[in-house]
């Protein structure tokens, strides 16, 4: 085949890919309702019924991270076991897997593809450098724009007492708690359809801050999910920002999550989980 002809394929599988795109239905991008007077517990539990119900759920995702004066961007993969495990594959180009993160209740595993390592760390030890009261549960929850309650793996309607509830505009509400064991203190901004709008876990007393927000809320048959997301975590040392950009949800597909280090991978530090971003 000459090169003519390959360039004319080529034009024309994009004009096809392009012309699938324009046909594709615009999101529809829910309108916030003024916020209502509740009492705390009508306020919990509305927002628990509100948010999202899955058993599995997964997602193509655009990814940018910025630190400093360096960003970079990537298109990835992630799947959610809910309450068992997170995989989260980042493939820059043309599906091709560069890193793959996976978490689990009681390890977080990075594989780093194209140096031929891995850092498998225990959440007990990622205590000790970043003691926000942070495991499993908590990050599940802040990738689905669900509630959660510190040390807990489920929350339920009674934990409203666990928590103050202040209207803090016309627009939100705050809902707002300590962890007795770390002394985190963690919200959540809530919005007038019941949806978390903004998380934050905050300590402090060593300076550390993550903050977790939610945009561009869109429903899906009975499911409202944010296709947005804006993370931001300052420590006295560093501040990282992740935007995360949400498309083609899928909720309760089949699939199971398991995670193997493939032979000859040398393991490398926790300290290393910067390095092994920022080379990439």
């Amino acid at each position: 085949m000459t090169r003519k002809k390959i360039l004319l394929l080529l034009i024309a599988a994009f004009a096809i890919w392009s012309g699938m795109q324009s046909c594709k239905s615009k999101k529809h991008i829910l309108s916030t309702s003024p916020i209502s007077n509740k009492v705390s517990e009508e306020l919990f539990a509305d927002v628990i019924n509100t948010q999202l119900d899955f058993n599995t759920f997964s997602s193509r995702i655009n990814i940018n991270l910025s630190a400093g004066k360096k960003s970079i961007s990537s298109k990835a993969n992630i799947k959610i076991l809910k309450d068992k495990a997170i995989q989260i594959s980042v493939q820059p180009l043309f599906g091709v897997e560069m890193l793959r993160f996976y978490v689990d209740h009681n390890d977080v595993v990075i594989l780093d593809r194209m140096n031929k390592r891995y850092v498998r760390e225990s959440f007990a030890s990622l205590y000790e450098i970043y003691p926000v009261g942070f495991d499993y549960t908590t990050l599940e929850s802040l990738l689905t724009n669900r509630l959660f309650v510190s040390g807990s793996n489920s929350v339920t309607y009674s934990d409203f007492e666990n928590f103050s509830t202040n209207l803090i505009s016309d627009q939100f509400y705050l809902i707002k708690s300590v962890d007795k064991k770390s002394g985190i203190e963690y919200s959540f901004s809530i919005n007038g359809n019941d949806n978390v709008s903004s998380t934050q876990l905050k300590e402090t007393k060593r300076k550390y801050e993550l903050d977790w927000n939610y945009d561009e809320f869109v429903q899906n048959n009975e499911e409202v999910f944010p296709h947005k997301m804006k993370v931001e975590l300052a420590t006295p040392k560093r501040k990282a920002n992740v935007g995360l950009e949400f498309s083609g949800i899928v909720i309760d597909e089949d699939f199971e999550l398991q995670l193997s280090i493939p032979n000859g991978y040398e393991r490398a530090l926790i300290s290393d989980i910067i390095n092994i971003l920022t080379i990439n």
